[in-house]
């Protein structure tokens, strides 16, 4: 079933440790993935990425992932290095500017970066642990995404039964075109000729002439079938939209071959009405996957 590229999905553990993890995906061209992790797990991006790649194949992809437990051991360290330098520092700043007061501890904790509490869990057991929380959250996104991917295609199919409707009418019109020009062109040669014999003969030789010049059937056959490729699609467990996209450019090649080539009122009304259809197609094909 072919999915939209816009959707929300949400996961959440219900035990310890406590992941949240939210995604949103909206229309991109490729898979561009954007990962948002507390600090102290960005080592476990590159694993996101590849279970996402895994379920989804293209649009914008933002995953934000939030933590917390309040019962794993923790582990308070400090970077001695930077206490150091910045006490250093601090000393140096006091001779110059010359402020009183000491330089204590308690002002030296109010530094950035100095504490840092760090959970005592295994890499693993940690990514096993936000897995199916992430897998939650991207069952929910998928089944938005099917859910809006329906409405795309019952909108694109009563748009493309308007298509065949409108092709119908050009096939009938196409007929009635030849008759019609037979007429015209009989009518004009016996208002120059009068009283003269008309030359049968040249006159079906002419409408010959104009009737493969103007010929559209191949235009018609060929849309026809584009059609049939696009609904085909339609049942399809792959992504379909560049495909698709694909087909409407095609189809718009043809639909502007049959306007080159017909100057008839009816056939151009029912072409500009076929193009205004290609393009809402086009504008949904664009949310598929």
């Amino acid at each position: 079933m072919a999915k939209s590229m816009t959707g929300y999905g949400r996961g959440k553990s219900l035990n310890e440790p406590g992941w949240e993890v939210e995604i949103r995906t909206v229309n991109h061209r490729f898979l561009d993935i954007y990962v948002r992790l507390p600090k102290p797990w960005l080592y476990l991006e590159e694993k996101i990425r590849g279970f996402i790649k895994e379920r989804i194949s293209r649009g914008r992809v933002d995953v934000y992932i939030g933590y917390s437990s309040f019962n794993l051991e923790r582990e308070i360290k400090t970077d001695d290095k930077a206490i150091e330098a910045l006490y250093k520092k601090l000393l140096e700043l006091k001779e110059k500017i010359g402020f009183e007061g000491p330089i204590s501890l308690e002002l030296l904790s109010l530094l950035p970066d100095i504490f840092r509490v760090e959970k005592n869990v295994e890499d693993e057991e940690l990514w096993l642990s936000l897995k199916p929380v992430l897998e939650e959250a991207v069952l929910n996104l998928n089944y938005m995404r099917e859910e809006e991917g329906k409405n795309l295609l019952a909108d694109i199919s009563k748009r493309l039964n308007s298509i065949n409707q409108k092709l119908e009418i050009i096939r009938s019109r196409r007929e009635i075109n030849l008759k019609e020009y037979k007429s015209r062109l009989e009518k004009r040669i016996s208002e120059i000729l009068e009283k003269e014999i008309l030359d049968n003969e040249r006159l079906e030789m002419e409408v010959a002439y104009f009737a493969e010049r103007s010929d559209i059937n191949e235009e018609l056959v060929r849309i026809e079938s584009h059609i049939i490729q696009f609904t085909n699609l339609f049942d399809s467990d792959e992504p379909v939209g560049k495909k698709m996209d694909f087909i409407a450019q095609e189809m718009f090649r043809e639909i502007n071959t049959i306007a080159a080539k017909s100057a008839d009122y009816v056939i151009s009304k029912q072409v500009i009405d076929i193009k205004s259809e290609l393009e809402k197609i086009r504008e949904q094909v664009q949310n598929l996957e």
